[in-house]
């Protein structure tokens, strides 16, 4: 853990503390790095994902989903 003086608005952090439930004002900053860190991840992910989204295909998948189908009525 690091040592960090910053300039946060005082206003803004009283909220975050008394919305938040934080007896400190440490406690409100850590909180609100770790959601904005698991929000970075979930966009990532959303990047990844749509990325590898490009190049699917649809109608072969839906063809495959049938063909298997098929096969196990056999």
């Amino acid at each position: 853990m690091s040592l960090t003086h910053i300039e946060i608005d005082d206003e803004a952090l009283e909220t975050a503390k008394r919305l938040g439930g934080h007896r400190t004002k440490t406690a409100a900053v850590a909180h609100a790095l770790e959601e904005y860190n698991k929000r970075l991840q979930r966009a990532a992910a959303y990047d990844r994902f749509i990325a590898l989204g490009q190049d699917w295909d649809v109608e072969g998948a839906e063809a495959a989903h049938r063909a298997e189908k098929e096969a196990s009525r056999e």
